[in-house]
């Protein structure tokens, strides 16, 4: 990767951002950014409608976001999908200049960005990834967790911007380190869940009440994302959607799996949660919602968790 000049000509005012990729989460980021100079794309016209209801500039096409931006945001499904838009015919990449910033905000593969940093670096142009930890809840309520790999004078010219999104912002490290932090954070969220349902069920069939377990777990030693969100929002509430598929924790999960068997580190845990989700997945498809590993949990136990 070439000597990146860390010189913009527009570090004296604000830089105008740009934003592609507008799902569950997508959206709730870019909301954040709304009164911002702000362009949006999506490959869903209708998903930019409640931007246009801003007043928010919507970009007809990956060109004329780029010639109306200056940091450009991704935030897709997948490193593959990032390499597609960056990359493809008619890719973000051919229409960006050497004043131009792209932050990848996808749950994404460290060597991927790796690489598609060092193709940027080659034209002069940065590149950092930064995904996020928190659900649509903590980005709509701007205390998401922001992981940014990348260099430390990249990182101190976004860090005002990514304030606007949250006020939880951590350099992890160089390009990559923040997908490698994302990936062993669901990871370890996945380990979490799985246990917790597997106590929880225990405590209902020894007599406990769902929701009784849950607080007191919550107030104690055991307590997680699954005592504190998952289960009291999205599953003692009846509601069962979380907004984050089985598909997408998978995709995490294995991509830090991925990394493990690299190192040669052996993740009994991960392994056993990974099958978990899979026993799911096989009842319940691959897109369906986080929320129905719950289901899974209920037939094997015959514990009843949801009200």
């Amino acid at each position: 990767m070439q000597q990146l000049s860390y010189d913009w000509p527009w570090t004296k005012s604000s830089p105008r951002l740009g934003f592609i990729g507008l799902g569950n989460m997508g959206a709730a980021l870019a909301m954040r950014l709304v009164g911002q100079p702000l362009s949006v794309f999506d490959n869903d016209p209708a998903k930019c409608d409640v931007f246009a209801s801003k007043g928010v500039d919507v970009a007809g096409s990956l060109a004329e976001l780029a010639t109306n931006s200056d940091i450009i945001f991704t935030c897709l499904p997948t490193s593959a999908i990032t390499e597609t838009v960056l990359f493809g015919p008619d890719g973000l990449s051919s229409h960006l200049s050497s004043h131009h910033i792209i932050v990848d905000m996808t749950s994404g593969d460290p060597a991927q960005s790796r690489d598609q940093a060092g193709r940027l670096a080659d034209a002069d142009i940065c590149f950092a990834d930064a995904p996020v930890s928190g659900g649509p809840r903590g980005a709509r309520d701007g205390v998401i967790a922001i992981m940014v790999g990348g260099a430390v004078p990249l990182y101190n010219v976004l860090h005002p911007v990514l304030s606007v999104i949250s006020c939880n912002i951590f350099h992890a490290g160089d390009v990559g380190a923040g997908h490698a932090l994302k990936a062993g954070n669901n990871l370890l969220n996945l380990i979490c869940r799985m246990a917790t349902f597997e106590v929880v069920s225990l405590l209902v069939n020894a007599g406990v009440a769902p929701d009784k377990a849950v607080d007191i777990l919550q107030k104690s030693s055991g307590r997680n994302y699954a005592t504190e969100i998952t289960l009291p929002d999205n599953i003692l509430s009846g509601k069962m959607h979380q907004g984050f598929s089985m598909a997408l924790m998978q995709k995490d999960a294995g991509l830090a799996l991925s990394m493990a068997a690299n190192l040669k580190q052996a993740m009994p845990l991960g392994d056993t949660a990974l099958n978990a989700l899979q026993t799911a997945i096989d009842a319940h498809g691959i897109d369906a919602d986080m929320s129905l590993v719950a289901l899974s949990y209920e037939d094997a136990t015959g514990a009843r968790i949801r009200p």
